[in-house]
Formats: C-alpha cells, sequence, structure tokens
C-alpha cells in the first residue's frame, strides 16, 4: 500500500498537468475567437450568412435598414471616403450595393478614366464589385489609375518606356507591401500565425518589396537629370538586386504549403482570408505568387 502512493501521486500530477494544457489550448483558441469577433467581426457574417434559410429575413443589429424585393433586410452603411481631391467624404449605401455602385457619383464628379479603389492604410486594391458590407470600419481611397506621360522627353522611347516601367513596378510594391498589413499583422495579431509562419510567408515577400522601392527611387532620380545620350538604368538592377528574388524563391514553395495546411486545418484562418478577399482585389496567395510568376 505505502509504494502505491507514490504511484498514485505521480499519475496525479502528470493528469493535472495534462489538464492545465488543455485548458490553456481552449484558453487561446477562444481567445482568438474572440479577437476575431470584436476586431473583424463581419468574419462571422460572411461565414455563416448562407446557412440561414432563404426565406429568413437577416436580423439587424444596427443602423438604418429596408426591405429588398425578396423580403431580404438591406442594412444602411456609411464608408468613409478619400476622394481625389483628398477631402473626407461620407458616403452611405444598402449592404448590397457594391463599391463601384457606391461612388458612381465621386467617379463622374472627377471624370475618372480609370477609377482605382484601395484600403486605407495597407493601400491594397479593393474589388470594385465587393459589397460595401465588407468595407464597414475601413477608408476607401478613390484616385486615377489611368497612366498619364509627364512628356517631358515624349519623343525618347527609352524615357517613356523607363517612366512606364516606374508606373507598374510602383503599383506592384504597393501590392507586395500591402500583405503585411491586410493579412500578415491582424492574424500575427490574432495569435492565428505563430511567429515562425509570420516571418515564412511575409519576411522575404517585404524585402523583395524594400529593394524594389530602392531600385525604383534611384531610376527615378536618374529620370530627374535624363540625357537622352548618355542615361542607363540597367545597371541599377545589380547582383544585389537579383539575390533577393533568389532568396524568395527558396521560401515561396514553403509559404504556399502553410498557406495549404492552414487552409485545410485553420477554420479562424480560411474565416479571416474569406472576410479580407471579400473586400480586396488580391487574395494572400496571389499576393505571395506575384514575385515568381511570369509578368502579363
Amino acid at each position: 500500500m505505502e509504494d502505491s502512493c507514490p504511484l498514485n501521486n505521480v499519475a496525479q500530477q502528470a493528469e493535472a498537468q495534462r489538464f492545465r494544457k488543455q485548458s490553456k489550448k481552449i484558453g487561446r483558441k477562444l481567445s482568438r475567437r474572440l479577437s476575431l469577433i470584436t476586431k473583424v467581426p463581419n468574419i462571422f457574417n460572411v461565414k455563416f450568412a448562407g446557412s440561414e434559410s432563404p426565406s429568413t429575413p437577416h436580423k439587424i443589429v444596427h443602423g438604418v435598414s429596408a426591405a429588398a424585393a425578396d423580403g431580404t433586410i438591406l442594412q444602411a452603411h456609411e464608408i468613409t471616403v478619400i476622394a481625389p481631391d483628398k477631402t473626407q467624404r461620407l458616403m452611405t449605401g444598402s449592404s448590397d450595393q457594391t463599391i463601384k455602385q457606391l461612388l458612381a457619383g465621386l467617379v463622374f464628379e472627377f471624370s475618372l478614366e480609370l477609377p482605382g479603389y484601395y484600403l486605407g492604410g495597407s493601400l491594397a486594391e479593393i474589388d470594385e464589385n465587393s459589397t460595401i458590407d465588407f468595407l464597414v470600419g475601413d477608408i476607401v481611397i478613390v484616385q486615377e489609375d489611368q497612366f498619364h506621360s509627364d512628356q517631358k522627353h515624349e519623343n525618347d522611347g527609352r524615357y517613356c518606356l523607363t517612366e512606364k516601367f516606374i508606373y507598374d513596378e510602383m503599383a506592384y510594391i504597393t501590392c507586395l507591401k500591402s500583405a503585411k498589413e491586410l493579412y500578415g499583422e491582424p492574424l500575427r495579431r490574432m495569435d492565428i500565425l505563430s511567429i515562425e509562419e509570420y516571418d515564412l510567408i511575409f519576411d522575404k515577400l517585404l524585402k523583395v518589396a524594400d529593394k524594389c522601392s530602392q531600385v525604383v527611387k534611384e531610376i527615378q532620380s536618374d529620370m530627374e537629370n535624363w540625357d537622352p545620350v548618355f542615361a542607363q538604368i540597367g545597371s541599377l538592377f545589380s547582383t544585389n538586386f537579383w539575390d533577393h528574388y533568389n532568396d524568395y524563391q527558396d521560401v515561396h514553395r514553403h509559404a504556399k504549403e502553410l498557406l495549404r495546411e492552414k487552409s485545410a486545418l485553420d477554420e479562424d484562418f480560411v474565416a479571416f482570408c474569406v472576410q479580407r478577399k471579400g473586400a480586396a482585389k488580391n487574395s494572400l496567395r496571389h499576393i505571395i505568387d506575384l514575385p515568381v510568376s511570369a509578368p502579363s
């Protein structure tokens, strides 16, 4: 009997330790769920919107609402918009309106040839056909996206090509950098991605963006003092520049594998990405593929 007491104590201690670990794991999961609900409330609207019966009106928690022809209750949302002249506007529309429909009047007002819609902060491009309920709480920036030459050297083909290259490269850099604020930082704050997972997906990607930004600044500097006879930009694309792409290619496959794993096993990761992709034009998977994709 005396010999069995230590064994019982050991078993009890082991069981208590397992219980503590399980409690911590459950606590972390609950904490993540609360973060998702409080920080990104639309996630669960998106995730469960299709679970209601078609004949059942959507419940309204707050805001002004109106009934659609099919009986669905449409909620009114206010969206903060930065116009092309940098003034701030407050636009109101129904939850089924697309961002393109909501801002059609603004596009007409400023005679935009190719309107671009972007999320304030991350500057991620918005899908113009996304409904405005995905954008509640966000700031929308509207700008002209049509390329226009400065016409300083309009008869110099190399100058014109370089000018267009800078325009396209800046859009590419903005897209790469948007991944951090649009996806990376929220996923990390909510403990959906570990530090190691975050670094694997975003570290080398952002280094490519930073290196491209550096090259663009150097080209812009050269263009300010453009000499049609002696101007050269090829030397700016050094071995060091291409090394950043090689380094990214080395980790890209592992980053893709991680995304596939998270998509298959982590429902919080899936719900968050669905919500963000609801507003943004580019998914996380698309952005991380850009540096290894052939130009279109």
